[in-house]
């Protein structure tokens, strides 16, 4: 009676052991199909993760904190642009504090902005047609289109390598110390 008990003990810890082993190279299978997935899942969280830090930061500052600084000193017409402004400079490349920088030095907007920025929507003192009223400065419909010109003709210097207000100063304005008051913009913009 012991020798059958022991016996069928054993088959049937064999048996047991012969079916739980298929079990765990399922489990093992399947635990590394699962890590595969999950790995192109991280990988492709990674890719769409890289897109959004390239399009949210500027040299490891993102952008609501940039569009937060650039707030504090666009006034009047430009009054709460700063994101907008943020926003549009990243996604082309340009640095958004000189952008602003330039835009402050032309529209006057850190007080009051000037009679073609408030008029005309014109944040560069962009010449061309339609003109505003008449003249030779243009005038966009609305100031968002205004600010996109602006930067993209700020752009147009920063991609050929002219990357500071000292270096688009000859190219951009007659006043040989455009870039000093632009400078003096983006400290105060960086510091804010």
């Amino acid at each position: 009676m012991k020798i059958k008990i022991i016996s069928i003990s054993l088959l049937l810890f064999l048996l047991i052991g012969m079916l739980l082993k298929p079990q765990k190279n399922e489990i093992i299978i399947n635990k590394d199909i699962s890590s595969n997935i999950v790995a192109m899942q991280i990988s492709e969280f990674e890719i769409r993760h890289e897109s959004y830090i390239e399009k949210n930061y500027w040299e490891n500052e993102h952008k609501d904190i940039i569009a937060k600084k650039l707030n504090k000193y666009l006034g009047s017409t430009l009054k709460g642009k700063g994101e907008y402004i943020a926003s549009y400079s990243i996604s082309v490349g340009m640095d958004p504090y000189l952008a602003t920088a330039v835009i402050l030095q032309e529209t006057g907007c850190y007080w009051t902005c000037s009679y073609l920025t408030r008029v005309c929507n014109n944040v560069g003192g962009n010449k061309g047609n339609p003109g505003c009223n008449g003249g030779s400065y243009r005038k966009f419909d609305n100031i968002e289109t205004g600010i996109k010109f602006s930067i993209n003709k700020l752009n147009s210097y920063y991609q050929k390598g002219l990357t500071t207000a000292k270096e688009i100063n000859p190219k951009y304005a007659q006043d040989k110390t455009w870039y000093k008051k632009v400078n003096n913009y983006i400290e105060k913009l960086k510091n804010a």
